[in-house]
């Protein structure tokens, strides 16, 4: 096939400055040079299934893609082509890889990628690859993306600040991208003109003190609950509509557990305000744990008592796609016995593909971590800063700063103690 002369354009900047909205541009600019022929699709990657999600959405105001993409995973990417090489991966002396060795998939499949029979094949159906929140690539995955490039127009955005891996320091694909290409910079800031937080953003990324300023806001330290608990309900309280998101660096310790469940309790503070029903939002292991929680398996056990087990639970998708496998099982394979570890591994698998291919829903009030947080906006955000937040002064830095952009309008950050204020992130 034909390489094109041209194999990567890259675009990088602050939070908020649209390098997506750009990587759109430089999709629609490129299917109008290269318009895809019949059978041939844009493969869209991210790394996280949440960011996929969003990607399918701003995806769909592509002109001239009319729904010609596939948007996935790049972990799930890299199993596919595991999967459908499997013979030239034992001939290359690639061990045996099960699905949830994510980071061992990828390098193999990084190496498929490498023959040139594989890449070609890759790229005839797609030409045309797209990678958002790229920073976020460890080597593995960044290998299987340059042996993409050789045969396929790639387009990638990224932000080294943005990466909350201490491990990827210096880079990977920041570095690859500057040294091989030439990635376009953007500098203005888009998702918001309030001048306390674009203050704010500028401080704790160049390493100073962010300061109280329109739009931002260090609240008074308090390490109770009750008061943590006032002062979030204040902030909702006060958000002058649109949604409000409490973000946190760190789970350890309860501080933010607790204080998100003191104001969905009831009235908060002097002023009363509250309770405000904020959703946590769950992740992959949560939903997973709470259906083993409902259900009691024995270590070896028949087909029909696993169905028996999982019937009363709510008819969620993951509950209903792992009968479905089971029933199969049972019928066209004729197995009699199954582990607890095996339907275990089965029940992950499952909720792993609803949340890879389903729909976000959205609320008013979310509480998440500062990584779920990521390539998201919100009107107002809330930050609840505790003690136990792990890592250098840098990886601090690019916590808070991850959070503050999150906001369009405005951002309260609430710490657990007082003497938090005297050390990184906040001097």
């Amino acid at each position: 096939m034909d390489f094109p002369a041209v194999t990567v354009r890259a675009v990088e900047g602050v939070a908020g400055c649209g390098k997506t909205y750009r990587l759109m541009e430089m999709l629609a600019e490129t299917l109008t040079a290269h318009p895809l022929a019949d059978g041939q699709r844009v493969l869209a990657l991210t790394f996280m299934h949440g960011a996929r999600r969003r990607l399918a959405d701003r995806l769909l105001t592509v002109d001239g893609l009319s729904r010609r993409v596939e948007c996935c995973t790049i972990d799930g990417f890299a199993w596919r082509i595991y999967r459908r090489w499997r013979g030239l991966a034992v001939a290359l002396g690639i061990p045996p890889r099960s699905e949830g060795e994510f980071d061992a998939v990828c390098d193999a499949a990084g190496m498929l990628l490498e023959q040139p029979q594989v890449r070609d094949w890759a790229a005839a159906s797609f030409p045309i690859v797209l990678v958002d929140e790229g920073q976020d690539l460890r080597p593995e995955r960044l290998r299987m993306l340059v042996a993409l490039s050789a045969a396929a127009r790639t387009l990638i955005a990224a932000d080294e600040f943005q990466c909350l891996d201490q491990t990827l320091r210096p880079n990977p694909l920041v570095t690859w991208l500057q040294e091989a290409w030439e990635p376009e910079t953007l500098a203005q800031v888009r998702r918001t003109n309030i001048a306390g937080l674009l203050a704010a953003a500028v401080a704790i990324r160049d390493g100073h003190t962010p300061a109280n300023d329109q739009g931002f806001k260090i609240l008074p330290p308090g390490v109770s609950i009750p008061l943590a608990a006032t002062l979030l309900a204040n902030a909702i309280a006060w958000r002058q509509g649109g949604n409000v998101a409490v973000i946190t660096p760190a789970l350890q310790g309860g501080f933010a557990q607790n204080v998100v469940a003191r104001v969905r309790e009831g009235p908060c503070g002097k002023q009363r305000n509250g309770p405000y029903s904020i959703r946590w939002e769950g992740t992959d292991r949560n939903e997973v744990q709470a259906i083993l929680d409902a259900i009691v398996i024995e270590p070896v056990t028949s087909g029909t008592e696993v169905i028996a087990k999982l019937r009363p639970l709510l008819p969620s998708g993951p509950v209903r796609a792992t009968m479905e496998w089971v029933d199969n099982q049972v019928h066209a394979r004729g197995r009699d016995e199954f582990t607890r570890e095996e339907i275990e591994t089965v029940i992950g698998r499952k909720v792993a593909l609803q949340r890879q291919h389903g729909r976000s829903t959205t609320h008013l009030f979310t509480a998440l971590t500062v990584q779920q947080a990521k390539n998201r906006e919100f009107e107002g955000v809330v930050i609840l800063w505790p003690y136990q937040v792990g890592g250098d002064a840098e990886h601090k830095r690019r916590l808070l700063y991850n959070a503050v952009t999150r906001a369009r309008r405005w951002c309260h950050v609430i710490v657990q103690g007082k003497n938090i204020l005297a050390a990184p992130p906040f001097v």
